[in-house]
């Protein structure tokens, strides 16, 4: 797999994005929201963004 990574800004994208990333583990949005405003700032988001990827192809039964 080739492509890019840099790291997120921390500011309104990053938030936005690690809010979007509570969601799929928090059952609550506020529950999300304590936690991100409790350690927020010590957290760092990476976006990955993939421009080729390789593979062989497997013949399942």
């Amino acid at each position: 797999m080739f492509g890019r990574c840099r790291l997120l800004e921390a500011g309104l994208e990053s938030i936005g994005r690690l809010k979007e990333f509570a969601m799929k583990y928090y059952p609550d949005e506020t529950l999300a929201d304590e936690q991100i405003a409790r350690n927020g700032r010590a957290t760092q988001m990476f976006e990955i963004t993939i421009e080729h990827m390789s593979g062989k192809q497997v013949q399942e039964k």
